[in-house]
């Protein structure tokens, strides 16, 4: 599999606004679809984590998400907010790396010891198969997957 994942730089912005712009789902989408400088806003807040896995040079999916202090704990946060995988790349383990690159890149950037935790719009396949394929486990809501402490270390 010739799979690059890395973390979405100022430069690769315009391809991610393209890859989102095609990949969204139908109904997804609005009359504001995602553009270069919304990319740009979100990769350069400190509290994001923006990866993109390439395939061949094209951009065939993303992970977004945030580490954000706890308030009432000691501990950080990461929420995986977005997860993307082109249709034609899905059931290729692509989502399924981006989760796992996406726990990396918590352990590296939030304060011990971390919830970690995603959504989805579609808890059934293929949505829900990277996270379940990770270690998660699906919370109290329908749409919900939290990561045990155990798993995220």
């Amino acid at each position: 599999m010739d799979l690059h994942i890395s973390h979405i730089t100022d430069q690769d912005c315009g391809d991610v606004a393209e890859f989102l712009v095609s990949a969204l789902p139908e109904g997804w989408r609005t009359t504001d679809l995602p553009e270069r400088a919304q990319v740009q806003r979100v990769v350069s807040s400190e509290a994001s984590i923006a990866l993109m896995a390439r395939r061949k040079g094209a951009v065939v999916g993303v992970a977004v998400g945030w580490c954000f202090p706890n308030v009432i704990g000691q501990d950080d946060v990461a929420m995986l907010d977005e997860l993307l995988v082109a249709s034609d790349y899905r059931r290729q383990g692509i989502g399924t790396a981006l989760v796992k690159a996406f726990k990396t890149a918590v352990r590296r950037k939030c304060t011990p010891p971390i919830a970690v935790w995603a959504t989805t719009d579609y808890p059934q396949e293929p949505a829900a198969s990277p996270f379940i394929q990770t270690g998660g486990e699906q919370g109290e809501l329908l749409r919900q997957f939290n990561w045990p402490e155990e798993v995220v270390q």
